[in-house]
């Protein structure tokens, strides 16, 4: 599944952690779903964090970013957040970085443009941005991961299934 071994260690260690059932806990009081589909979620969440990190260490020249397809996660991390010393110690522990979780900035969202020209350049900016995501997801997590994230997830957890489910 992981193309290096040291990854593989490295993702392994970032998944095993024995505050789990406070954070899943936390994520059922605010979402209706089953234990085992919050404890996939909040695996598929601790994936996102280290492939985070990753990234920073590698001082890759993009920033990963949250968009529709992993909504879920985006929430799975709020909540992960909430508990602010076990996702501290995560962080510190398994990641030896923070990832900090910052708003999308103005300019980066669609917004009104003046032109056609200009809006095709911003559309084409965020083609190249997931495209650049979704390569760097595949070689260092893999096509399931992948699937996951972009095909799965949406799927069952869009917008309007989260309302749904949202306590």
């Amino acid at each position: 599944m992981f193309h290096n071994s040291t990854i593989n260690k490295s993702l392994l260690s970032a998944l095993d952690s024995e505050d789990d059932n406070i954070i899943i806990q936390g994520f059922m009081e605010r979402y209706s779903v089953s234990c085992d589909e919050a404890t996939e979620i909040l695996n598929e969440t601790k994936k996102w964090l280290w492939l985070a990190s990753e990234n920073i260490k590698e001082k890759k020249g993009f920033r990963l970013f949250i968009d529709n397809s992993l909504m879920i996660i985006d929430e799975m991390w709020h909540n992960f957040i909430l508990h602010t010393r076990l996702y501290q110690k995560f962080c510190h522990e398994k990641l030896n970085t923070f990832i900090h979780h910052e708003p999308t900035p103005a300019s980066e969202k669609v917004i009104g443009f003046d032109s056609e020209a200009e809006k095709q350049k911003f559309e084409k900016n965020q083609e190249e941005k997931l495209s650049q995501q979704l390569s760097y997801i595949y070689d260092k997590l893999g096509p399931e991961t992948l699937t996951k994230w972009y095909e799965e997830f949406p799927e069952k957890f869009n917008q309007k299934k989260m309302q749904a489910i949202k306590r």
